[in-house]
């Protein structure tokens, strides 16, 4: 890289202004709770997810508490005079441009590290004799499992998520009052329709998302997993996306593209490990049942369902978002199936388990008559803890024979703490 390059990426050494967009206080306060250790702030999430964002805003943040803008690098790791530079010669010559003495302490900021060569050799070597905090992000979940072993213990990791229903909100400031929670239906609605990637909740496109999701192909799954049939992976996706909430049979599927069963796990593992999809396992002390069992498969964001199946089946996509909060949630999360009938999460969390079953519909006398359904199943098999039937706008709380049942409308669920 030329010197210059530096410059661009670093506009504060100039006093000159940067854009840094819509703040997301929870990951921020996060990185600000730890910005006194030493160890990398190790940031993973889906490509446009807003990583890059987030460390431009953690970079101002460090302006505005006095830090001097000299002390600060950043480089998008992907930049193509950049792809092949080590991140030890980029801070060699973040030194050399100021005369930095080797004791001084620095922040240095690696956007879409997996692009540095040897990034994670060279990342130990500099953690381990200098002065520095270090944020680098990544675009895979392969960027955490693929360093080897040479960062454990150096390393905190952060996944970054699509907007939350919550900050979906924020994002287009829309305040709606406790007293007008009927407010949040037409936004609820416009959520699961277009998701929480922040470019398209600004404007809402399917050229944008497929744009995205190709490039999830090419540059994540395509380079770094062994892949021999590029279609029949994209048929695999779209397989998933149509059975979303559904459970999943690797072995149907295999039949249906003509190839083995193992290859198929394969193919979901990379989706998961590149932001595509998130997997859910049966809740049971069985090793087997949650190892060989059939598993349920959800979208990272609502809006890449609507992509791909298009606005309707809108209890899929409730059932998505309702996943989703739980996962980022819960210490442990899966789904109750016995005698042919089905609890769609349970959750672990501090206070104990919480059972949830998504209806999403406003028809009074169909969700009571489901729910004493569900509180009964539920009650045959672990109940006892609280169990919620999230709906599209119903609000009661009840008893039935096998227990106690709150419906909670969906967009309060949501952005409950």
């Amino acid at each position: 890289m030329e010197k210059q390059d530096y410059f661009v990426f670093n506009p504060w050494w100039e006093e000159r202004s940067f854009e840094t967009g819509f703040r997301r206080g929870a990951y921020l306060d996060l990185f600000e709770k730890r910005l006194g250790r030493k160890q990398i702030e190790l940031i993973t999430g889906s490509r446009r997810v807003g990583k890059t964002t987030i460390l431009k805003q953690v970079i101002g943040d460090l302006l505005r508490k006095g830090v001097s803008p000299e002390q600060i690098l950043y480089v998008s790791c992907d930049f193509a005079r950049a792809i092949g530079v080590s991140v030890s010669d980029h801070l060699t010559a973040f030194r050399q441009v100021f005369s930095h003495p080797r004791s001084k302490k620095l922040y240095l900021f690696f956007d879409e590290v997996q692009d540095s060569p040897n990034w994670q050799a060279e990342l130990k070597t500099l953690y381990d004799g200098e002065n520095l905090k270090m944020f680098c992000s990544g675009s895979t979940s392969a960027l955490v499992s693929s360093h080897g072993g040479k960062l454990t213990g150096r390393e905190i990791n952060t996944v970054i998520y699509p907007l939350s229903f919550g900050e979906f909100l924020e994002f287009r400031q829309k305040k709606i009052r406790p007293s007008e929670s009927y407010l949040l239906e037409k936004e609820v609605r416009d959520y699961l329709t277009v998701g929480g990637y922040p470019e398209n909740v600004l404007a809402p496109s399917n050229e944008y998302l497929s744009a995205l999701v190709e490039d999830i192909f090419a540059r994540d799954l395509g380079r770094i997993y062994p892949i021999r049939n590029p279609e029949v992976v994209r048929d695999l996706y779209k397989l998933l996306m149509a059975g979303v909430g559904s459970r999943t049979s690797f072995n149907r599927l295999a039949g249906i593209l003509g190839i083995s069963v193992d290859t198929v796990k394969d193919y979901v593992s990379y989706f998961e490990a590149s932001f595509l999809t998130g997997k859910l396992e049966q809740w049971s002390t069985s090793h087997s049942k949650r190892v060989y069992g059939p598993k349920k498969i959800y979208p990272l964001d609502t809006g890449l369902k609507t992509l791909m199946t298009g606005e309707g089946d809108l209890g899929a996509k409730a059932e998505t978002a309702v996943y989703w909060k739980l996962k980022k949630q819960s210490q442990k999360l899966g789904f109750v199936f016995e005698d042919g009938k089905e609890l769609d999460f349970v959750a672990q969390g501090p206070e104990g388990n919480v059972a949830v079953e998504v209806k999403f519909s406003s028809d009074r006398e169909k969700l009571l008559r489901e729910g004493e359904v569900v509180a009964g199943f539920w009650g045959k098999n672990g109940g006892g803890e609280k169990l919620l039937v999230v709906t599209e706008n119903f609000s009661h709380k009840t008893g039935f024979s096998g227990g106690k049942v709150e419906f909670v409308p969906l967009g309060e669920f949501l952005v409950e703490d």
